[in-house]
Formats: structure tokens, C-alpha cells, sequence
């Protein structure tokens, strides 16, 4: 019998799929708005033959509306430490206020019409083939609940077909 090798997860992931609790960038844009939203929650997988990645949202973001209307995304991987400045202005700021990313002095460029950040290590470009309202009442397991923050809203989670993985 062969034996296997006990590892952390966070030892075998590389490149875009590493999401060992990290933040990242999911951004969007319309034609004729851009947002982006910091977030760590989210993965990579396959699902009915596709591969894909998945990421929720709060409800109220800015980036959901963009998200929605457009139909794709990207996920958008900075150094978290050379870039803490930006993501905590990221995080401080709504898009429907002002133009954060320009206030956080990142750039925006394009891959076939789907927005990212020129200044991301990596990227991956998806489009959104499912989405769905989630909650607190579809956890099964009861640690996630009571882990999760007291003003705890809705999130959407998005599944997204990978169309490009970009990587500098």
C-alpha cells in the first residue's frame, strides 16, 4: 500500500492559485465604469468540465453592480505587503463616490475588454456563468457562523469560467 505525504495546502498552491488567505482584487467594468473590491474570499476548482474560480460578494459593493451588468470579471494578485497602502484605501473608499483605484495610484488596463491591474503580478479573466444569493442559513458546519463577523450581510457568490490566466 503506498503511503501518503500529509501537507499543508498552502505548501502545494502556486502562482494565481494561491489563496492562502491573501488579498486580492476583483475587478470590473461596464464600458463605462471600473471598480475593484479587495477580497480573500474566493478559489479555483473545475465544475461540469469547466475550469473555474468562485468568489463572494457583499451584496451592497459597487463592484457587484459592475459585476452584474457586465458579466465578467478578474481576480487580480498584488503584493500585499508592497501594496498594504492601496488595498487599506481600497477598502475605505466606494467606487460610487469617486475613482478609488486612481485614488489609490494603481492603474487600470484591459485584456479583451475585461479591466485589471497593470500593477497585479497576476490575473485571471473570467465570465460569470453562475451566481446565487448565500447566507448564513446555508451553513452546515456550526463553526462558520459564529466565526463570521457580527454584521455579517448576504454575499452573492460568483462562479466564473476561466477564459484567460495572465501572469507576468
Amino acid at each position: 500500500m503506498r503511503v501518503f505525504q500529509d501537507f499543508n495546502p498552502e505548501e502545494v498552491e502556486t502562482g494565481s492559485f494561491t489563496f492562502g488567505g491573501k488579498k486580492f482584487l476583483v475587478t470590473a467594468g461596464d464600458g463605462s465604469r471600473v471598480n475593484t473590491a479587495v477580497t480573500r474570499n474566493g478559489g479555483v476548482g473545475q465544475m461540469w468540465g469547466k475550469r473555474v474560480t468562485f468568489i463572494c460578494v457583499r451584496k451592497n459593493r459597487y463592484t457587484r453592480e459592475i459585476i452584474d451588468a457586465a458579466g465578467e470579471y478578474s481576480l487580480n494578485f498584488i503584493d500585499n505587503d508592497e501594496y498594504r497602502g492601496a488595498i487599506k484605501y481600497l477598502e475605505a473608499v466606494s467606487g460610487k463616490d469617486e475613482d478609488k483605484i486612481k485614488g489609490a495610484r494603481l492603474n487600470i488596463g484591459y485584456y479583451e475588454g475585461v479591466p485589471l491591474i497593470e500593477e497585479a503580478s497576476n490575473a485571471i479573466v473570467c465570465n460569470v456563468i453562475y451566481k446565487k444569493e448565500i447566507g448564513k442559513d446555508g451553513f452546515v458546519d456550526t463553526y462558520t457562523p459564529d466565526a463570521l463577523p457580527k454584521d455579517f450581510e448576504d454575499y452573492i457568490i460568483y462562479v466564473g469560467e476561466i477564459k484567460k490566466v495572465l501572469i507576468r
